[in-house]
């Protein structure tokens, strides 16, 4: 069973949680965040890089180091077979011997221009890599929707969390009762049956406060994307 403190103070921070939730989603949901008015820490789409030719580039990239380090292998076993062998062969009684430490230099040296040509391949593979995320950082960017729409939709958004938090807070105050019995029973005796029936029944009347807050405001987060969505393509200043 949980300890009496825990159990307490989570009838609490259940309370206080629900009490602020409102202002925390409302800010959550905003442009700063993301969210529907924006996918940048300034709220601006336009300045941030292409999601999906950004994943093209790293994806790219991944086939670019299997491919440099599949032809370094090919390299090695086509190239010094013989002196891997060797080195086995020696090293297999006493890795301590002379002729194994002779065989593994050996070994090395045959290695060594198919490690060169695989870190070039690599050199390679970032450089492509870097090249693919600037030309991501530099594409045209999506239109944007009107400010002054995007800006209603905002505050349809700001009020409907508003509202969805107005709610639960009263529907956290109903609960205020069971809590306050929850929290006297664990105070007198927090291994008694009581104190965990008690503390069941707060957290069982608060759980469809904080549901029913959840699922509102995620209706309003979806009731926000679809307004900006139908927001009309905002028309260009004229340069003077």
């Amino acid at each position: 069973m949980t300890s009496v403190r825990s159990l307490c103070t989570g009838v609490t921070v259940a309370l206080v949680t629900a009490a602020l939730a409102a202002p925390v989603s409302a800010r959550g949901f905003g442009g700063r965040w993301g969210g529907p008015f924006g996918g940048g820490p300034h709220g601006d789409p336009a300045t941030q890089p292409d999601r999906q030719c950004l994943q093209s580039c790293q994806q790219t990239n991944r086939l670019c180091l299997v491919s440099a380090r599949n032809d370094a292998q090919t390299c090695a076993q086509s190239t010094c077979a013989t002196e891997a062998q060797a080195a086995r062969d020696a090293c297999e009684a006493d890795h301590t011997s002379t002729d194994c430490q002779t065989a593994l230099s050996a070994w090395k040296t045959c290695l060594q221009p198919c490690r060169d040509t695989f870190k070039t391949a690599i050199g390679t593979c970032l450089s492509a890599a870097k090249t693919c995320k600037g030309t991501c950082a530099s594409s045209t960017p999506t239109p944007q929707p009107d400010a002054q729409c995007v800006s209603g939709c905002r505050s349809g958004l700001k009020a409907c969390t508003l509202s969805a938090g107005t709610t639960a807070q009263s529907c956290t105050t109903d609960c205020k009762p069971l809590i306050t019995t929850a929290v006297q029973a664990c105070i007198t005796d927090p291994r008694a049956s009581a104190c965990h029936t008690a503390v069941q029944g707060a957290f069982a009347c608060l759980e469809p406060c904080q549901q029913g807050q959840r699922t509102a405001l995620q209706g309003c987060l979806q009731t926000a994307q679809s307004c900006v969505a139908a927001c009309p393509s905002a028309t260009a200043t004229p340069t003077p």
